[in-house]
């Protein structure tokens, strides 16, 4: 089971990048541990562990015994403070809650059952609404949202496309999803759905070059532009027009959609690059500067060998984000050893490990801030 479970995970690794180096020309301003909540798991249950940095030491809450979650869930959303963990049986939907922030906790239990004339491909929230992205109807390929009312399950249906070729991942900011999907012509298209108004904004067609999207310091919406010319292109996320756009001096290699974990701050992209494979990891921290185009890749290798040596053991990669209010990159990791046992590496901006935090499960989500 653990063999197959590292399978799983590596499913999900993307190649196609560079692995040079420059130093960075910012301050490191990371001296202590930093703070971070994770969400993850072993075999059989589900954890959020919240980690404080003065004190060296975390909590540790059991969301299967809490919440009903199991490792089997199919995803995990954030809106603010509220995480959502969808799952899937007997040809229906569940939902789970937690708000952080209140520790208030909810479950709704089969609530929208999934007929066979439409193909569901991913499922977003808020605390009031599901809208589920679907195919359909009846084998079609024609793209649509489906609002689901959480209080009386009412359902409203609006179509975003004809003839979809593949849906990607949604991005969920302020009370706007943000999808992205590739027609059957084979064009990358992105538009925004208004959760309030249930409408649909702005299309914007990028030809054959696949896209990935990300939300800036400034609210902003960030497209990356992927390939062998790879460029960024900064758009306001009301009227989705243009604000600026930059060159990058190396091939993204993102997957098409959100780029989980990465932030774009003032003139730097805090992200994961993606390593040419084969590689011993599928990503690692890396900034990337605007102003000199220079990219500085930290010796994730080097600092994952120490760590080995320390546990005695082989560590696999399996989540990475940038925390932008410390300023520090999160890579958390799992052990092949017998023993479950995972931990979160701490690296600064200069590439230097700040600390390394073991806990008996394997980390797959960083909370964002």
């Amino acid at each position: 089971m653990k063999r197959l479970f590292w399978a799983v995970l590596a499913l999900g690794a993307i190649s196609c990048s560079t692995d040079d180096a420059d130093d960075p020309k910012e301050e490191v301003k990371v001296t202590a541990k930093a703070d971070f909540v994770v969400i993850g798991e072993d075999l059989d249950r589900v954890f959020q562990y919240s980690y404080e940095g003065a004190v060296d030491n975390g909590q540790l809450v059991d969301l299967t015994n809490q919440l009903g979650v199991l490792p089997n869930y199919l995803t995990l959303r954030q809106v603010n403070e509220l995480l959502s963990f969808y799952s899937f049986g007997g040809g229906a939907f569940s939902l789970a809650q937690i708000d952080l922030a209140t520790g208030a906790r909810a479950n709704f239990d089969d609530f929208y059952a999934n007929g066979p004339g439409r193909s569901v491909v991913w499922g977003a929230n808020n605390l009031s609404n599901v809208f589920f992205a679907y195919l359909g109807p009846s084998g079609t390929r024609n793209l649509a949202i489906q609002s689901v009312n959480l209080q009386d399950f009412t359902t409203e249906d609006l179509t975003v496309d004809f003839d979809i070729d593949t849906a990607f991942q949604p991005l969920f900011f302020g009370e706007r999803i943000f999808i992205t999907y590739r027609d059957g012509r084979g064009d990358y298209k992105l538009t925004a759905y208004d959760t309030e108004s249930k409408t649909l904004g702005t299309y914007l067609n990028f030809g054959d070059v696949p896209i990935s999207i990300l939300i800036d310091d400034m609210g902003d919406l960030v497209v990356v532009k992927n390939g062998v010319d790879a460029s960024i292109e900064v758009y306001d996320v009301n009227t989705m027009s243009l604000v600026r756009s930059a060159q990058l001096d190396f091939n993204s290699g993102f997957s098409p959609g959100p780029v989980e974990g990465a932030v774009l701050s003032g003139d730097r992209l805090y992200y994961a690059l993606p390593f040419v494979q084969p590689a011993r990891y599928p990503a690692g921290p890396a900034i990337f500067d605007f102003v000199t185009q220079e990219n500085f890749v930290a010796d994730l290798t080097g600092i994952a060998t120490e760590i080995e040596q320390e546990l005695g053991t082989t560590v696999l990669i399996t989540a990475q984000s940038y925390d932008p209010q410390q300023e520090v990159f999160l890579v958390g990791y799992g052990t092949t050893s017998d023993e479950v046992l995972g931990g979160v590496m701490q690296i600064a901006t200069d590439g230097q490990l700040v600390a390394n935090i073991t806990f008996p499960f394997f980390p797959t989500y960083f909370v964002k801030n």
